[in-house]
């Protein structure tokens, strides 16, 4: 069976560290005693297989680290639930002063880590190519629950 992948843009993108800040402090700080956020505006995530790979080969990736946000949905003055994606590795594994640190350390931005008996300077990325559900929902997933949303259609 073949997906037509046409109609979603797939153009991963990485995003700078202040925007990622701010999608995540708008999903952190989202008001509770307000409009409380409707659980199917955020059922799922859809990642291409291509992008955790582009994720994976950034240098030192040990692990994958999922950040939620909110951003701007354009066009629609609404916010829309974002998937934030960032490579992380054991601290021991990059910083030769904590030889036996098991903390699981995000890799963002510009960083100075162990390179084999080196140390080098590394820029890694933020990347925002999470495509969420909805609208890119599979109503017939027995993972899908409830009465399928329009939304998803």
């Amino acid at each position: 069976m073949t997906t037509d992948t046409n109609s979603i843009d797939w153009v991963p993108f990485s995003v700078p560290l202040q925007t990622a800040q701010t999608w995540i402090s708008n999903w952190i700080d989202a008001d509770p005693t307000g409009k409380p956020l409707d659980p199917t505006e955020m059922r799922a995530f859809v990642v291409r297989r291509a992008d955790f790979v582009e994720l994976l080969a950034q240098q030192d990736t040990e692990f994958v680290r999922m950040y939620v946000g909110r951003k701007e949905e354009k066009d629609a003055g609404r916010m829309r639930p974002c998937l934030l994606l960032v490579s992380a590795a054991y601290e021991r594994d990059i910083n030769p002063d904590k030889p036996d640190s098991d903390l699981i350390v995000d890799l963002v931005g510009t960083m100075t880590v162990a390179t084999g008996e080196e140390m080098s300077e590394e820029t890694y990325q933020v990347f925002d190519f999470s495509h969420g559900c909805p609208p890119d929902c599979d109503p017939g997933s027995d993972l899908f629950i409830g009465p399928a949303d329009e939304r998803c259609s």
